[in-house]
This record gives structure tokens, sequence and C-alpha cells, in this order.
């Protein structure tokens, strides 16, 4: 990995860490391998309960790095058709894998999260801001759209109309306003982010992880799937579950009145 993301795994774990604070964390398009790279080893680790996504210095991330378009704009249309088909492309296996991923994804988020960055928010299966957060869909700015599989998990987040009026004017809002419609979880105080990033990882990495991998597909298949295909879906995860080490821990401790001590199943 190179010095722009720092990734860590660590009691029970994962961290990735957009390290580019002089440039506002824009992510370039190497970056985003790197990223994809980490993710798909995390994917590999069934002790990891959790990845935690997060930035260096004041600012989540600036979205994609902008100046790097500099050197190809003066080509012609078809060739700059084809370049920014290219990097959307070059990306999507990163956000494929996030979605895939059994382990609940957690986004830390202080300063901007903008463009592309909001992809990583809307899509976390866990998103806490602090106060002092900005949010905005830049691309309209520069006569872009947004990809990223924003445009997937941001009306699933809000709902189609808000996120509409978030790409058509590419207006900011704040920590309060993502609360509101639903785009992060919980606004904390800034100098209170980590502490309570903190708290929430334990408790996942602490939560029985069958249980929650099969939750996270379950919801995440749910608004494509018909009721019996959603269903059955659910089934089998029931069988996941209750063929779970966990499962057998969960029960005991119910029977002996004491706390489950999760911790020893195998994601499925």
């Amino acid at each position: 990995m190179s010095a722009d993301l720092l990734t860590e795994v660590k009691d029970g774990i994962a961290r990735m860490t957009i390290n580019r604070p002089d440039q506002h964390n824009a992510m370039s398009g190497e970056m985003l391998q790197e990223m994809l790279e980490f993710v798909l080893h995390v994917e590999t680790l069934p002790q990891v309960r959790a990845l935690l996504i997060t930035g260096t210095g004041p600012h989540f991330a600036a979205g994609g790095d902008v100046k790097s378009f500099a050197s190809v704009i003066g080509s012609s249309p078809e060739i700059l058709r084809k370049d920014f088909e290219r990097r959307s492309e070059a990306a999507a296996p990163l956000w494929l894998a996030l979605e895939r991923l059994p382990q609940p994804v957690v986004c830390a988020v202080r300063g901007f999260s903008a463009g592309a960055a909001l992809s990583f928010v809307a899509g976390a299966d866990y998103s806490i801001a602090s106060e002092n957060s900005k949010f905005l869909l830049a691309h309209v700015g520069i006569g872009l759209v947004a990809d990223a599989g924003t445009t997937y998990h941001l009306p699933r987040a809000i709902g189609i109309r808000k996120a509409k009026e978030l790409a058509f004017f590419g207006d900011r809002i704040d920590a309060q306003q993502a609360l509101q419609i639903g785009l992060v979880n919980k606004v904390v105080p800034d100098a209170a982010l980590e502490s309570e990033t903190e708290t929430i990882l334990k408790r996942l990495a602490a939560a029985p992880a069958v249980s929650i991998a099969n939750a996270k597909r379950l919801l995440n298949a749910s608004l494509n799937n018909s009721f019996d295909e959603q269903l059955a879906l659910e089934t089998a995860a029931v069988g996941n579950c209750g063929a779970s080490a966990d499962l057998k821990e969960g029960v005991l401790a119910f029977i002996e009145k004491r706390r489950p001590e999760f911790g020893k199943a195998v994601l499925s």
C-alpha cells in the first residue's frame, strides 16, 4: 500500500484511512485499486467483524482527483468518452466488493464528503458524522454525473426526490440535515467522533458475526426481491445462523441467564 492509504487489521476491526490531507483526501484511481485489494483481503478474514472507512486531517474525502482530468480535457469528445468510461469502470469492482462484503462497513466522517466520497457514506452499513461535516454531490459543478454506485445507494438511503435534488443542484448539506434525511445514522461533537466510532466498532466486534453478515445480505437484497424471494432468502439465512457456533452460545447464555460471548463463529 502507498502512503496515500493507511490500512490495519487489529482486534477484529479492519481500518482503511484515506491519507492525502494536503489534497483534501481526493482519491486517485490508484488509491481506489489499493482500496479494492484491501477490501478483498478483508473478505477472506473471518476474524474481522467490521471495516472502518475514514480520512486523516480535517476532511473525510473530496471525491475524485479532479486535477487529474486536466491531462485529457483537451482531447476529442470520443477520446474523452472512452477515458471517463474507463475511469468509472475501473473503480466498479470496489463498490461491488463493499456491497458483497459480509462484514458491516462503517464510515466515520468529519469535514467535507464530496463527489464519489458520498458513495462510501450512502453505501455504508452505518455512518457516523462529526457535527462539522458537510456533504455534497459535486459532480454537477463540473458537468459530470454521480457514479461510484451513488445513484444506487443514495435513493435507497434518502429517497428518490431528495437524491435528485442533490444531484441536480449540487447543494451542500450539513451534518444535521444529513441526519434528518437518513444519509447518516448519528451526529456527534467533533471531539467525540473517534471515541463514539470506537464504541460502535466494539459493539460490532462483540456481535454474532453470522447473524450480522446474513442480516446485511438480506437487507441489501430486499428492495430488489419479491416477497416470496425474500422469504426464501430468510429461510436460508436462518439456517446459516442455526448452524453457527454463535447460535449455540446465544441459546445457552439465554438459558443460563448470562451475557453471551460471541466470537468463535466463522462468517458464512
